[in-house]
């Protein structure tokens, strides 16, 4: 067993987050705006394991996963190359939510999700338990307010 969090891990919480954004007000207000352009950006990684390329995958199944039952049409960000490379070093510095509606305009969407990826490691002696948080988030462009979060939780534990 290891404490390590894996694609399946990531997954797991991905599917949980999902189905709670299925449900959501958010959900409901897409479905009375006549299809709003939605873009996704990637989750960032606040731990210190290498998932960047799980994360690459989670992104593009959050994009199927709209396509497929979110009442909205995705924007494709892959796109947008000289954008994506500056939003992304913008996040290396610390997300700044001020940056969205600007963001979101230039990519022609009204809404945003993203996300992050923070763990917690406690230790004693006999034993180590990581806790990982994925958090998935719908912003509005227009206005940065985030109006649906959710956050899964993995545990992960050696005894």
């Amino acid at each position: 067993m290891s404490t390590s969090l894996d694609r399946k891990d990531l997954e797991q919480a991905l599917k949980v987050s999902m189905e709670t954004l299925r449900t959501s007000g958010v959900m409901a207000r897409w479905a009375s705006e006549n299809q709003p352009n939605v873009g996704v950006l990637p989750i960032r990684n606040e731990t210190s394991e290498h998932i960047g390329s799980a994360l690459d995958a989670l992104m593009t199944e959050i994009e199927s996963q709209l396509i497929n039952f979110a009442p909205v049409r995705v924007v494709s960000l892959d796109t947008q190359d000289a954008l994506m490379d500056e939003i992304r070093h913008q996040q290396q510095s610390g997300f700044d939510q001020t940056q969205i509606a600007r963001w979101g305009k230039q990519l022609g969407v009204r809404y945003i999700v993203t996300g992050k990826v923070f763990s917690s490691d406690e230790r004693t002696e006999k034993a180590r338990r990581v806790q990982y948080y994925l958090f998935i988030r719908v912003v509005s462009v227009e206005t940065g307010e985030i109006l649906f979060q959710n956050q899964a939780p993995i545990t992960k534990a050696i005894i």
